[in-house]
C-alpha cells in the first residue's frame, strides 16, 4: 500500500532528479504510480490497516484530487471504495502536491527561469528579406554583435533551465537582488563581448569584484546557456598578478637605493627595475619571500601560483639562473614544470623526497589529483609527482622551518655558482 506520505516523497525526488527538464518543458512533467491497494487475503489479516490507509487516502487534501477511486468487493467486508492510481500532470501542479520544499523551490526557480529568458531575449528587428521575422533572440545591444547566439525561443528555455538545474543549491539560496543583479549581469556581458573592462568599470550597480566572485558560476552558465557555442568567457580583463620582490642581495641595494628590499609589483613594474641578479629564487608562497634573509647575488620573487608566463618574460628574469621551491604536492611539481617551459634554467630546491621525508610529520592531506602529461621534471621529480597526486599527499612550503629552508638555499647557490 503506497501512502500519500510516500506519493509526496515520490514527487519531491522526482523534482530534485528532473529540474532542468521539468524547468524547459513545465507541460511535459507527468507522474504516474500505482497505490497497490490491499487484497482481500491482506485485509483479512490487518483490516484495521487497510482502513486506516483508505482514511489516509481520503484526507489527502489535493493529492486526493488526482488519485483514482475503483470498487473492490472484500471477503466478510463486501465492497469497498479504494483508491487505486494516482496521477497528475504539469511540473507547477506536481511540485504543489509534492509540498515543501518542491512547492517553494518550484514557485522560485519557475520565476527566476522566466526573468532570465525574458532578459536574454527580445524580438528580432528584420529578416534580411526587408519583414518582420517571428524568431526570438538573445538581448543585443548593436545587431551581430555576438554571432554565436542561437536565435530559437524554446532551445534559449531549456539552455537556461539547465543552467538554472546546474547550479540548483546556489539559485535556491541566492536572495533575490543577486538573483536579479546575476540576470542583469549575464544580458549586459552578452550585449557587450569582449568589452576588456574590469569588474568595477561595468555600469551595474551592486556589481563588484568580490560580488562577481562569488556569482561568477551563477553568471558564466547564463552566458554559455545563451551562446550556442557554449562559450562562458564574460570579455572582462583579468585581474591583475602582483608579484612580491625582495632584493636578497646588498650589493643590488646599493646600486639601487631608491628601490626599497621587499615590494609587490606587477610584471611589466619589474621590468623596469632593470635588476641583474645572478640567480632569482622563485617561491610559491608570498609569506615565504617576505621572510628570506640577505643573500649574495640573489633576489627573490614570488611565483602567485601557475601565473609564471609573465613572470618569466621580464627580461632579466629571463636571462638569470631561476630556483624554484614550491609545494611539495601534485600541483606544486605540475607549476614547476610550467616553469620549465617558460624557462631554461630552473632547477628546483627543497621539493625532493629528502625534503618530504625530513617533514613527514608536517604533511597533509590534499586529495587526489587528476593526471596530466608532464614533460620537463627530473626522473625523480616525476616519480614523486606521480605518487603525491596518487595519494594526495602534500607538504605546504610554509611549514619548513626557515632555517632549515635557507641552509638548504645557500647549498643550491654556492653548488650552481660558487657563492660565498
Amino acid at each position: 500500500m503506497r501512502s500519500p506520505a510516500q506519493v509526496r516523497e515520490h514527487l519531491r525526488k522526482a523534482w530534485a532528479r528532473s529540474t532542468a527538464a521539468w524547468l524547459a518543458d513545465p507541460s511535459a512533467a507527468r507522474i504516474a504510480l500505482p497505490l497497490h491497494p490491499p487484497t482481500g487475503a491482506e485485509v483479512l489479516v490487518d483490516p484495521s490497516a487497510a482502513h486506516a490507509w483508505i482514511a489516509a487516502w481520503q484526507g489527502a487534501g489535493r493529492l486526493e484530487e488526482h488519485v483514482v477511486w475503483e470498487g473492490r468487493r472484500w471477503a466478510q467486508l463486501g465492497t469497498q471504495r479504494v483508491p487505486v492510481r494516482f496521477a497528475a500532470n504539469g511540473a507547477g501542479t506536481l511540485c504543489n502536491l509534492a509540498g515543501s520544499p518542491a512547492e517553494e523551490e518550484w514557485t522560485l526557480l519557475a520565476a527566476r527561469r522566466d526573468a532570465a529568458v525574458a532578459a536574454l531575449e527580445v524580438p528580432t528587428i528584420d529578416a534580411p528579406g526587408g519583414g518582420p521575422t517571428p524568431r526570438r533572440g538573445p538581448a543585443v545591444e548593436e545587431p551581430g554583435s555576438d554571432p554565436s547566439l542561437p536565435w530559437v525561443h524554446g532551445e534559449l528555455v531549456a539552455r537556461v533551465a539547465a543552467a538554472l538545474a546546474r547550479r540548483r543549491t546556489q539559485w535556491l539560496a541566492m536572495p533575490q537582488v543577486d538573483a536579479e543583479l546575476s540576470i542583469r549581469a549575464a544580458a549586459w556581458l552578452l550585449a557587450h563581448p569582449g568589452n576588456g573592462l574590469r569588474i568595477r568599470q561595468v555600469p551595474l550597480p551592486g556589481m563588484h569584484t568580490k560580488w562577481l566572485k562569488n556569482h561568477r558560476a551563477v553568471v558564466e552558465g547564463l552566458v554559455g546557456a545563451v551562446r550556442s557555442d557554449g562559450s562562458t568567457d564574460l570579455g572582462l580583463r583579468p585581474d591583475p598578478v602582483f608579484h612580491d620582490l625582495v632584493i636578497l642581495d646588498p650589493v643590488a641595494r646599493a646600486e639601487r637605493p631608491g628601490l626599497p628590499r621587499a615590494s609587490r609589483m606587477a610584471p611589466e613594474a619589474l621590468a623596469a627595475t632593470g635588476l641583474h641578479p645572478q640567480v632569482v629564487i622563485v617561491c610559491e608562497n608570498s609569506e615565504t619571500v617576505q621572510v628570506l634573509p640577505d643573500l649574495p647575488g640573489a633576489v627573490a620573487v614570488g611565483g602567485a601560483g601557475y601565473n609564471l608566463p609573465d613572470l618569466f618574460a621580464v627580461p632579466w628574469i629571463q636571462q638569470s639562473t631561476v630556483l624554484y621551491w614550491g609545494d611539495i604536492d601534485a600541483d606544486g611539481l605540475r607549476i614547476l614544470d610550467r616553469a620549465r617551459h617558460h624557462h631554461s634554467r630552473v632547477t628546483s630546491v627543497l621539493m625532493d623526497r629528502a625534503t618530504l621525508e625530513a617533514h613527514r610529520s608536517l604533511t597533509g592531506a590534499g586529495g587526489e589529483r587528476p593526471q596530466v602529461e608532464l614533460t620537463r621534471l627530473m626522473p625523480e621529480e616525476a616519480e614523486l609527482q606521480r605518487e603525491l597526486r596518487r595519494t594526495g599527499l602534500r607538504l605546504e612550503q610554509e611549514r619548513i622551518e626557515i632555517g632549515y629552508a635557507v641552509r638548504r638555499l645557500r647549498e643550491a647557490i654556492e653548488a650552481a655558482f660558487g657563492l660565498p
